[in-house]
C-alpha cells in the first residue's frame, strides 16, 4: 500500500505553478544602440525586438507602450493586444484602463474593447476600492462624477 507523500505533492505544486509564472511575464528593456525599447522572457530571451519608443511593466497582465507616438498594450506573453492608437494610457486596474485620444478620455477592458464612448474631460480608475469594482471617475462638463464601466456606463 502506498502512503500519500505530501511532500512530492507540494514540490509538484510549487514547479508547476513556477513554471507558469515564469513563462508569463515578459519586462521591458532598453537597447542603447537603437535608442528604442523591447521585451525579454525571465530567462532574457528577446521576445520583442526593440521597436517602441517607450515600454512599460506588466500590471495585472498588460503592459503599455508607444510606436510612433501612440500607446498600445501588450499582454503577458508579449503579445500585442491592442495596437498602437491611443494617445495616452494607464495601466489597468480591476481590468480596465484609462485611455486618451484626441483630448478625449473613455475606458478599455482586457480585451481591448472600449467600454465606455471616448468622451470624457479627464478619466481616472485609480482613485480608491470603487475601481476594483469596475467603477471609475469621470469628469463631463465640468462635473465629476464615477461610473460603472461596462457596456453601457451607469452614473452613481
Amino acid at each position: 500500500m502506498k502512503i500519500f507523500n505530501p511532500i512530492r505533492l507540494l514540490l509538484l505544486l510549487v514547479l508547476l505553478l513556477g513554471a507558469s509564472f515564469l513563462k508569463a511575464q515578459v519586462a521591458p528593456f532598453y537597447d542603447a544602440a537603437t535608442n528604442l525599447y523591447g521585451y525579454k522572457d525571465p530567462k532574457g530571451s528577446v521576445i520583442i525586438s526593440p521597436k517602441y519608443e517607450l515600454a512599460y511593466s506588466l500590471n495585472e497582465g498588460f503592459a503599455a507602450f508607444k510606436q510612433q507616438g501612440k500607446y498600445g498594450y501588450v499582454d503577458q506573453n508579449g503579445k500585442e493586444v491592442v495596437t498602437a492608437k491611443y494617445d495616452d494610457t494607464w495601466k489597468f486596474i480591476g481590468g480596465y484602463a484609462a485611455v486618451r485620444l484626441a483630448g478625449k478620455y473613455g475606458f478599455i477592458n482586457v480585451k481591448g474593447m472600449e467600454v465606455t464612448p471616448l468622451i470624457y474631460e479627464r478619466a481616472y480608475n485609480y482613485h480608491g476600492a470603487c475601481c476594483y469594482k469596475g467603477q471609475a471617475h469621470v469628469k463631463e462638463n465640468g462635473k465629476w462624477k464615477i461610473i460603472t464601466l461596462g457596456s453601457l456606463p451607469k452614473v452613481h
